[in-house]
Protein backbone atom coordinates (compact mmCIF):
# COMPACT_ATOMS: atom_id res chain seq x y z
CA UNK A 1 0.00 0.00 0.00
CA UNK A 2 1.53 3.40 -0.68
CA UNK A 3 1.53 6.57 1.15
CA UNK A 4 -0.98 8.30 -0.67
CA UNK A 5 -3.09 4.77 0.10
CA UNK A 6 -2.60 5.12 3.86
CA UNK A 7 -3.17 8.41 4.24
CA UNK A 8 -6.61 7.87 2.23
CA UNK A 9 -7.73 5.06 4.62
CA UNK A 10 -6.64 7.38 7.19
CA UNK A 11 -8.58 10.31 6.60
CA UNK A 12 -11.90 7.77 5.86
CA UNK A 13 -11.00 6.78 9.31
CA UNK A 14 -10.80 9.67 10.48
CA UNK A 15 -13.98 11.31 8.98
CA UNK A 16 -16.32 7.98 9.53
CA UNK A 17 -15.47 8.57 13.55
CA UNK A 18 -16.53 11.97 13.18
CA UNK A 19 -19.96 11.40 11.54
CA UNK A 20 -20.88 8.90 14.44
CA UNK A 21 -19.53 11.08 16.93
CA UNK A 22 -21.74 13.80 15.81
CA UNK A 23 -24.70 11.79 14.89
CA UNK A 24 -24.43 10.24 18.79
CA UNK A 25 -24.13 13.63 20.55
CA UNK A 26 -26.92 15.07 18.56
CA UNK A 27 -28.91 11.71 19.52
CA UNK A 28 -28.09 12.23 23.41
CA UNK A 29 -28.93 15.68 23.43
CA UNK A 30 -32.55 15.38 21.50
CA UNK A 31 -33.15 12.41 24.24
CA UNK A 32 -31.67 14.43 27.27
CA UNK A 33 -34.06 17.69 25.97
CA UNK A 34 -36.97 15.16 25.68
CA UNK A 35 -36.72 14.15 29.21
CA UNK A 36 -36.40 17.36 31.03
CA UNK A 37 -39.34 18.96 29.00
CA UNK A 38 -38.37 20.25 26.09
CA UNK A 39 -39.98 18.20 23.68
CA UNK A 40 -42.10 20.55 22.30
CA UNK A 41 -38.54 22.11 19.76
CA UNK A 42 -38.84 18.63 18.02
CA UNK A 43 -42.76 19.25 18.20
CA UNK A 44 -43.15 16.07 20.47
CA UNK A 45 -45.44 17.77 22.36
CA UNK A 46 -48.22 20.04 22.64
CA UNK A 47 -47.94 22.87 25.37
CA UNK A 48 -51.26 24.37 26.65
CA UNK A 49 -51.79 28.03 28.09
CA UNK A 50 -53.44 27.30 31.35
CA UNK A 51 -55.60 30.03 31.49
CA UNK A 52 -57.35 29.14 28.02
CA UNK A 53 -57.23 25.13 29.34
CA UNK A 54 -60.58 24.82 30.92
CA UNK A 55 -62.39 27.26 27.95
CA UNK A 56 -61.06 25.00 25.55
CA UNK A 57 -62.12 22.33 27.64
CA UNK A 58 -65.81 23.51 27.54
CA UNK A 59 -65.46 24.53 23.81
CA UNK A 60 -66.13 20.72 22.68
CA UNK A 61 -69.57 20.83 23.82
CA UNK A 62 -69.52 17.43 25.10
CA UNK A 63 -69.70 17.23 28.95
CA UNK A 64 -72.91 17.51 30.44
CA UNK A 65 -71.62 20.02 33.83
CA UNK A 66 -69.59 22.81 33.40
CA UNK A 67 -65.96 22.80 34.64
CA UNK A 68 -66.37 25.32 37.71
CA UNK A 69 -68.89 22.20 38.87
CA UNK A 70 -66.02 19.14 38.63
CA UNK A 71 -66.99 15.92 40.69
CA UNK A 72 -63.85 14.86 42.62
CA UNK A 73 -62.86 11.74 41.70
CA UNK A 74 -63.45 9.93 45.03
CA UNK A 75 -67.21 9.95 43.54
CA UNK A 76 -66.57 6.79 41.89
CA UNK A 77 -66.55 4.83 44.70
CA UNK A 78 -69.65 5.84 46.14
CA UNK A 79 -71.48 5.20 42.05
CA UNK A 80 -70.52 2.01 42.62
CA UNK A 81 -71.26 1.25 45.68
CA UNK A 82 -74.76 2.41 45.49
CA UNK A 83 -75.29 0.80 42.19
CA UNK A 84 -74.89 -2.91 44.00
CA UNK A 85 -76.50 -1.48 47.16
CA UNK A 86 -79.65 -0.25 45.26
CA UNK A 87 -82.49 -2.58 44.59
CA UNK A 88 -82.55 -4.18 41.27
CA UNK A 89 -84.51 -3.43 38.78
CA UNK A 90 -87.95 -5.50 37.11
CA UNK A 91 -86.84 -8.19 35.15
CA UNK A 92 -83.00 -8.35 36.47
CA UNK A 93 -81.30 -10.66 38.83
CA UNK A 94 -77.64 -9.38 39.12
CA UNK A 95 -75.48 -6.45 39.50
CA UNK A 96 -72.85 -6.20 37.50
CA UNK A 97 -70.28 -3.47 37.04
CA UNK A 98 -66.92 -2.45 35.65
CA UNK A 99 -63.88 0.11 35.43
CA UNK A 100 -62.30 1.24 32.87
CA UNK A 101 -59.41 3.03 33.96
CA UNK A 102 -57.53 5.25 31.09
CA UNK A 103 -54.12 6.16 32.98
CA UNK A 104 -53.06 9.39 32.27
CA UNK A 105 -55.72 10.09 29.66
CA UNK A 106 -55.47 14.10 29.91
CA UNK A 107 -58.92 15.94 29.40
CA UNK A 108 -58.12 17.52 26.55
CA UNK A 109 -57.74 13.91 24.60
CA UNK A 110 -61.46 13.93 24.67
CA UNK A 111 -61.38 16.28 20.95
CA UNK A 112 -59.70 13.24 19.77
CA UNK A 113 -62.47 10.78 19.93
CA UNK A 114 -65.58 13.04 20.72
CA UNK A 115 -66.94 12.67 17.02
CA UNK A 116 -66.13 8.81 16.77
CA UNK A 117 -69.18 6.49 17.13
CA UNK A 118 -67.23 3.63 18.20
CA UNK A 119 -64.95 5.51 21.09
CA UNK A 120 -65.90 3.79 24.40
CA UNK A 121 -65.90 7.25 26.07
CA UNK A 122 -68.31 8.67 23.66
CA UNK A 123 -70.63 5.48 23.61
CA UNK A 124 -70.61 5.45 27.58
CA UNK A 125 -71.80 9.40 27.51
CA UNK A 126 -74.61 8.77 25.02
CA UNK A 127 -75.67 6.19 27.51
CA UNK A 128 -75.48 8.32 30.42
CA UNK A 129 -72.90 11.05 30.61
CA UNK A 130 -69.53 12.71 30.77
CA UNK A 131 -69.11 14.93 33.61
CA UNK A 132 -65.84 16.69 34.90
CA UNK A 133 -64.03 15.76 37.56
CA UNK A 134 -60.81 16.67 39.55
CA UNK A 135 -57.41 14.71 40.86
CA UNK A 136 -54.88 15.93 43.29
CA UNK A 137 -57.14 16.18 46.95
CA UNK A 138 -58.51 19.73 47.57
CA UNK A 139 -56.73 22.47 46.14
CA UNK A 140 -54.68 24.99 48.57
CA UNK A 141 -55.97 22.97 51.72
CA UNK A 142 -55.63 18.86 51.58
CA UNK A 143 -53.41 17.91 48.19
CA UNK A 144 -52.18 15.04 47.06
CA UNK A 145 -49.92 14.50 44.11
CA UNK A 146 -51.29 13.91 40.92
CA UNK A 147 -50.07 10.53 39.71
CA UNK A 148 -51.03 6.97 39.76
CA UNK A 149 -50.85 5.30 42.77
CA UNK A 150 -53.02 7.87 44.62
CA UNK A 151 -55.65 8.94 41.56
CA UNK A 152 -56.85 5.46 41.24
CA UNK A 153 -56.64 4.93 45.38
CA UNK A 154 -59.25 7.71 45.94
CA UNK A 155 -61.19 6.39 43.28
CA UNK A 156 -61.54 2.95 44.40
CA UNK A 157 -61.93 3.94 48.08
CA UNK A 158 -63.93 7.05 48.40
CA UNK A 159 -61.45 9.30 50.07
CA UNK A 160 -57.89 11.55 49.54
CA UNK A 161 -54.81 10.69 50.62
CA UNK A 162 -55.26 11.47 54.71
CA UNK A 163 -57.76 8.85 54.20
CA UNK A 164 -56.23 5.92 52.50
CA UNK A 165 -52.71 6.75 53.37
CA UNK A 166 -51.45 7.19 49.49
CA UNK A 167 -50.33 10.71 48.01
CA UNK A 168 -47.94 9.70 45.80
CA UNK A 169 -46.11 6.96 44.11
CA UNK A 170 -44.27 4.86 46.03
CA UNK A 171 -46.70 4.08 48.85
CA UNK A 172 -48.50 1.51 50.37
CA UNK A 173 -52.57 1.57 51.20
CA UNK A 174 -53.52 1.36 54.99
CA UNK A 175 -56.53 -0.54 55.61
CA UNK A 176 -59.14 1.78 54.53
CA UNK A 177 -61.35 -0.82 51.90
CA UNK A 178 -61.16 -0.50 48.17
CA UNK A 179 -64.97 -1.08 46.90
CA UNK A 180 -63.28 -4.36 45.26
CA UNK A 181 -63.08 -5.82 49.22
CA UNK A 182 -66.00 -4.01 50.49
CA UNK A 183 -67.87 -6.18 47.65
CA UNK A 184 -65.73 -9.56 47.80
CA UNK A 185 -66.89 -9.13 51.84
CA UNK A 186 -70.53 -9.25 50.57
CA UNK A 187 -70.31 -11.80 48.00
CA UNK A 188 -69.37 -9.99 44.54
CA UNK A 189 -67.04 -12.05 43.02
CA UNK A 190 -64.51 -9.02 42.03
CA UNK A 191 -61.12 -8.92 39.46
CA UNK A 192 -58.18 -6.49 39.43
CA UNK A 193 -56.33 -6.43 36.62
CA UNK A 194 -53.22 -4.27 35.83
CA UNK A 195 -50.04 -3.71 34.00
CA UNK A 196 -47.43 -1.30 36.56
CA UNK A 197 -45.95 -3.65 38.62
CA UNK A 198 -46.51 -1.01 41.83
CA UNK A 199 -50.27 -1.20 41.99
CA UNK A 200 -49.35 -5.05 43.26
CA UNK A 201 -45.83 -5.22 44.30
CA UNK A 202 -46.80 -1.69 46.72
CA UNK A 203 -49.85 0.08 46.20
CA UNK A 204 -52.12 -2.87 47.04
CA UNK A 205 -50.27 -5.58 48.59
CA UNK A 206 -51.98 -5.02 51.93
CA UNK A 207 -55.33 -5.95 50.14
CA UNK A 208 -53.74 -8.64 48.50
CA UNK A 209 -52.58 -10.33 51.42
CA UNK A 210 -56.10 -9.64 52.89
CA UNK A 211 -57.84 -11.79 50.28
CA UNK A 212 -55.45 -14.16 50.14
CA UNK A 213 -55.19 -14.91 54.11
CA UNK A 214 -59.49 -14.41 54.19
CA UNK A 215 -60.34 -16.08 51.44
CA UNK A 216 -61.75 -13.20 49.82
CA UNK A 217 -63.42 -13.65 45.99
CA UNK A 218 -61.45 -10.54 44.58
CA UNK A 219 -58.68 -12.08 42.22
CA UNK A 220 -55.39 -8.97 41.47
CA UNK A 221 -54.12 -9.92 37.96
CA UNK A 222 -50.58 -8.53 36.65
CA UNK A 223 -50.16 -8.65 33.24
CA UNK A 224 -47.31 -7.77 31.30
CA UNK A 225 -48.79 -4.67 28.98
CA UNK A 226 -52.25 -3.65 27.83
CA UNK A 227 -52.72 -6.53 25.08
CA UNK A 228 -52.22 -8.72 27.90
CA UNK A 229 -54.77 -6.53 29.86
CA UNK A 230 -57.31 -6.49 27.12
CA UNK A 231 -57.38 -10.09 26.39
CA UNK A 232 -57.99 -11.16 30.65
CA UNK A 233 -60.85 -8.34 30.76
CA UNK A 234 -62.33 -9.72 27.44
CA UNK A 235 -61.87 -13.32 29.00
CA UNK A 236 -64.16 -12.04 32.27
CA UNK A 237 -66.62 -10.52 30.48
CA UNK A 238 -67.53 -13.02 27.10
CA UNK A 239 -70.34 -15.21 27.71
CA UNK A 240 -71.68 -17.19 24.83
CA UNK A 241 -75.00 -19.25 24.86
CA UNK A 242 -74.43 -22.37 27.46
CA UNK A 243 -71.21 -20.82 28.33
CA UNK A 244 -70.43 -22.12 32.08
CA UNK A 245 -68.41 -20.17 34.33
CA UNK A 246 -67.33 -19.91 37.86
CA UNK A 247 -67.78 -16.74 39.67
CA UNK A 248 -64.23 -16.19 39.63
CA UNK A 249 -63.88 -16.55 35.79
CA UNK A 250 -67.50 -14.00 35.63
CA UNK A 251 -66.59 -11.38 38.30
CA UNK A 252 -69.36 -9.45 39.28
CA UNK A 253 -66.88 -6.20 39.81
CA UNK A 254 -64.34 -5.77 37.19
CA UNK A 255 -61.27 -3.27 37.37
CA UNK A 256 -58.67 -2.52 34.98
CA UNK A 257 -56.46 -0.18 33.10
CA UNK A 258 -54.80 0.85 30.11
CA UNK A 259 -51.57 2.63 30.59
CA UNK A 260 -51.80 3.37 26.39
CA UNK A 261 -51.88 7.51 26.96
CA UNK A 262 -49.80 7.27 30.46
CA UNK A 263 -46.66 6.10 28.59
CA UNK A 264 -47.34 8.20 25.08
CA UNK A 265 -47.27 10.93 27.63
CA UNK A 266 -44.06 10.17 29.69
CA UNK A 267 -42.58 9.38 26.09
CA UNK A 268 -43.75 12.08 23.65
CA UNK A 269 -45.58 14.41 26.06
CA UNK A 270 -48.88 14.96 27.37
CA UNK A 271 -50.85 16.75 24.40
CA UNK A 272 -51.95 16.23 21.20
CA UNK A 273 -48.61 15.07 19.77
CA UNK A 274 -49.30 12.24 17.42
CA UNK A 275 -48.37 9.62 19.10
CA UNK A 276 -50.31 10.64 22.49
CA UNK A 277 -52.98 11.23 19.89
CA UNK A 278 -52.99 7.41 18.70
CA UNK A 279 -52.63 6.33 22.21
CA UNK A 280 -56.09 7.98 23.17
CA UNK A 281 -57.64 5.93 20.07
CA UNK A 282 -56.13 2.93 21.05
CA UNK A 283 -57.53 2.92 24.87
CA UNK A 284 -61.04 4.34 23.23
CA UNK A 285 -60.60 1.07 20.69
CA UNK A 286 -60.20 -1.22 22.74
CA UNK A 287 -62.36 -0.17 25.58
CA UNK A 288 -64.99 0.41 23.27
CA UNK A 289 -64.77 -3.34 22.07
CA UNK A 290 -64.85 -4.89 26.19
CA UNK A 291 -68.15 -2.91 26.07
CA UNK A 292 -69.72 -4.34 22.82
CA UNK A 293 -68.35 -7.97 23.98
CA UNK A 294 -70.89 -7.21 27.73
CA UNK A 295 -73.76 -6.02 25.52
CA UNK A 296 -72.94 -9.52 23.59
CA UNK A 297 -73.40 -11.67 26.84
CA UNK A 298 -76.12 -14.83 26.44
CA UNK A 299 -77.28 -13.23 29.86
CA UNK A 300 -76.74 -9.65 29.67
CA UNK A 301 -80.74 -8.91 29.58
CA UNK A 302 -80.92 -10.09 32.84
CA UNK A 303 -78.17 -8.24 34.21
CA UNK A 304 -78.00 -4.74 35.67
CA UNK A 305 -74.73 -3.23 34.30
CA UNK A 306 -72.71 -0.01 35.64
CA UNK A 307 -70.11 1.06 33.39
CA UNK A 308 -67.54 3.65 34.29
CA UNK A 309 -64.61 5.18 32.43
CA UNK A 310 -62.05 7.72 33.97
CA UNK A 311 -58.84 8.57 34.19
CA UNK A 312 -56.48 8.70 37.19
CA UNK A 313 -54.58 12.59 36.35
CA UNK A 314 -53.58 14.13 33.19
CA UNK A 315 -49.75 15.73 32.84
CA UNK A 316 -48.05 18.66 31.36
CA UNK A 317 -44.71 18.14 29.75
CA UNK A 318 -43.48 14.92 29.97
CA UNK A 319 -44.55 14.42 33.94
CA UNK A 320 -47.73 14.78 36.24
CA UNK A 321 -47.79 14.79 39.59
CA UNK A 322 -48.07 18.98 40.38
CA UNK A 323 -51.31 21.20 40.86
CA UNK A 324 -51.60 22.36 37.36
CA UNK A 325 -55.21 22.77 35.86
CA UNK A 326 -53.38 20.07 32.70
CA UNK A 327 -52.65 17.43 35.56
CA UNK A 328 -56.20 18.21 37.98
CA UNK A 329 -58.84 18.09 35.09
CA UNK A 330 -59.77 14.73 34.37
CA UNK A 331 -63.18 13.15 33.71
CA UNK A 332 -66.09 10.62 34.10
CA UNK A 333 -68.07 8.91 31.36
CA UNK A 334 -70.67 6.56 33.14
CA UNK A 335 -73.70 4.69 31.19
CA UNK A 336 -76.48 6.08 34.21
CA UNK A 337 -77.11 9.52 34.16
CA UNK A 338 -76.07 11.78 37.02
CA UNK A 339 -77.78 13.77 39.23
CA UNK A 340 -75.44 16.58 40.68
CA UNK A 341 -76.82 16.97 44.03
CA UNK A 342 -74.56 18.64 46.79
CA UNK A 343 -73.35 16.03 47.96
CA UNK A 344 -71.66 14.53 45.07
CA UNK A 345 -69.60 17.34 44.46
CA UNK A 346 -68.14 17.27 47.90
CA UNK A 347 -67.89 13.39 48.44
CA UNK A 348 -65.31 11.75 50.29
CA UNK A 349 -64.80 9.22 52.91
CA UNK A 350 -63.53 9.87 55.86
Amino acid sequence: MTAKDKKSKSFMKSFLKTIITVVAVLLVIMIVLQCVGFGALFGLYEPKRTGKYADELESYGVFDNTYDEALPQTVIYKIIMDHFNAPLAEGKTVKKAIFLGFDGFRADGIKNIKDDPESAIMYVKSLGGLYHTFAGGIKGEREQHTSTAPGWCSMLTGGWAEYHGISNNGMSKNDKETCLTALAKQGHASSFTVSWREHTSVSYKPDIQLAIKNGLPVEYNHEIDDMATYYQVLKYVSKPADARKTAAEDPDMIFFTFEFTDHAGHFFGFGNNKNYYNATLDANKYGYDIIKTIESRSTYAQEDWLIVISTDHGGTGHNHGGQSIMERSTWLAINKKLDITPDLLTFENK
